[in-house]
C-alpha cells in the first residue's frame, strides 16, 4: 500500500478577454479495490458550478461553463490516493480452455468495442509481428507482456515529434514519441491478437528510470480471462500496478482527454499544465493568477488560435 498526493493544474490564458468558457474534464482519479481516493477537491477560476455524469466506460466526467469575460482560466485538480497491491495473472493455464474462454468473452457487445482493429497502412506489418512472436503456450498475459515488451524495444520515447493529430502510421513510420504513441501502436497489436485492450490516461510515479512523469500519463489495461482488466505500460515496459494512477479508460485518448472545451473570442490560447505527484505532501500547491502574469512551474505550452466563428469548436488538448 502507497499513499500519493497529487496536485494537476491547468492554466489557459489570452491576451484579451474572451467569454463563455465551456469545459468537459476526467480528472477524478478512480475510486475502487485497486485505487482508494481518500480526497479529492476541484477548484476552478470563478467557482463555476460543475456538473457530474459517468459515461459508457463509467468514467466520473465533470462539466462546466464559465461566462464573464477572462483571461486566464484555472482548473485544479488536488487528491490523496493510496494504491493497493494487486495480486497477478496466473502463469500456469490451460491454454486451449484459455483462448476459448478470450474468444467468447470477445463476442459480448462491451469487450468487442476494445478488439476492434482500426484501419491503418501498418495493419498487415502489424499482424505479422504478432504471428512471428506469439507461440502455442502464450497465455493473453504472457503474449500481451512480449507485444510490450517489443514495443518497447522498437521505439524510442522523444518528446515533440508528435501530437495527438499524429496518425498510427506517421508513428510507427517514425517509431518514436512519447507516451501516447506507445500506447497506441501496443493497443493496435493486442487487438490484432485478439486480445480487448483499452486507453487508459492517469499518471506516474517518477521512480528512477521511469518515463511519462510530471504530465498526465497513457498506457494500456488487457482483459485477461478469469481475472479481469491488468495495466501494462510499453513506454516503460511493466506492469502498471504500484507507481499508476487511473484517471479514465476507453477506446482511444479521445474517450478520455483531461481537459477539452469551446470558448467565444478569437484570440491565440495559451495552455499550460503543471503535474505533481509525490508520496508526500506538495508544501505550497497554490496556484498565483493575475490578468496578466502567470507564476506557476510549467511542464507544457500550447498556443492555438481559437477558430469559433468558423468551426464553432476549439480542442484543448493534453498530453
Amino acid at each position: 500500500m502507497v499513499k500519493f498526493y497529487l496536485t494537476h493544474t491547468t492554466i489557459y490564458s489570452y491576451p484579451r478577454p474572451i467569454i463563455e468558457s465551456t469545459n468537459k474534464f476526467y480528472l477524478y482519479p478512480y475510486n475502487d479495490t485497486k485505487q482508494q481516493l481518500v480526497y479529492h477537491k476541484m477548484s476552478i477560476s470563478g467557482n463555476p458550478t460543475v456538473y457530474n455524469y459517468y459515461d459508457n466506460f463509467n468514467n466520473k466526467v465533470g462539466f462546466f461553463t464559465y461566462n464573464p469575460p477572462h483571461k486566464t482560466l484555472v482548473i485544479t485538480s488536488e487528491a490523496e490516493i493510496i494504491l493497493n497491491k494487486i495480486s497477478l495473472p496466473e502463469l500456469t493455464v490451460d491454454i486451449n480452455r484459455h483462448w476459448s474462454e478470450n474468444n467468447e468473452i470477445n463476442k459480448g457487445l462491451f469487450h468487442r468495442y476494445f478488439t476492434e482493429i482500426n484501419s491503418f497502412n501498418a495493419k498487415n506489418e502489424f499482424q505479422d509481428i504478432v504471428h512471428q512472436i506469439k507461440n502455442d503456450q502464450d497465455s493473453v498475459f504472457s503474449l500481451a507482456q512480449k507485444l510490450c515488451e517489443y514495443v518497447y524495444n522498437s521505439m524510442i520515447y522523444k518528446k515533440g515529434i508528435t501530437d495527438v493529430f499524429t496518425s498510427l502510421d506517421e508513428v510507427w513510420d517514425l517509431k518514436s514519441g512519447v507516451c501516447q504513441d506507445f500506447t497506441n501502436v501496443f493497443i493496435q497489436l493486442c487487438r490484432m491478437a485478439k486480445i480487448a485492450t483499452r486507453y487508459v490516461s492517469g499518471y506516474v510515479y517518477a521512480n528512477e528510470g521511469i518515463l511519462g512523469a510530471g504530465a498526465t500519463h497513457a498506457w494500456a489495461e488487457i482483459y485477461i480471462p478469469s481475472y479481469g482488466w491488468l495495466g501494462l505500460d510499453p513506454t516503460n515496459n511493466c506492469i502498471a500496478e504500484n507507481d499508476h494512477i487511473r484517471l479514465a479508460v476507453g477506446r482511444g485518448y479521445e474517450d478520455c482527454t483531461p481537459v477539452k472545451g469551446v470558448f467565444k473570442g478569437n484570440e491565440k490560447q495559451k495552455m499550460s499544465v503543471s503535474v505533481h505527484l509525490d508520496t508526500t505532501p506538495k508544501k505550497n500547491n497554490k496556484v498565483q493568477v493575475s490578468e496578466d502574469i502567470l507564476d506557476f512551474t510549467e511542464t507544457k505550452n500550447e498556443t492555438t488560435k481559437n477558430t469559433y466563428r468558423k468551426q464553432l469548436k476549439i480542442i484543448q488538448q493534453q498530453q
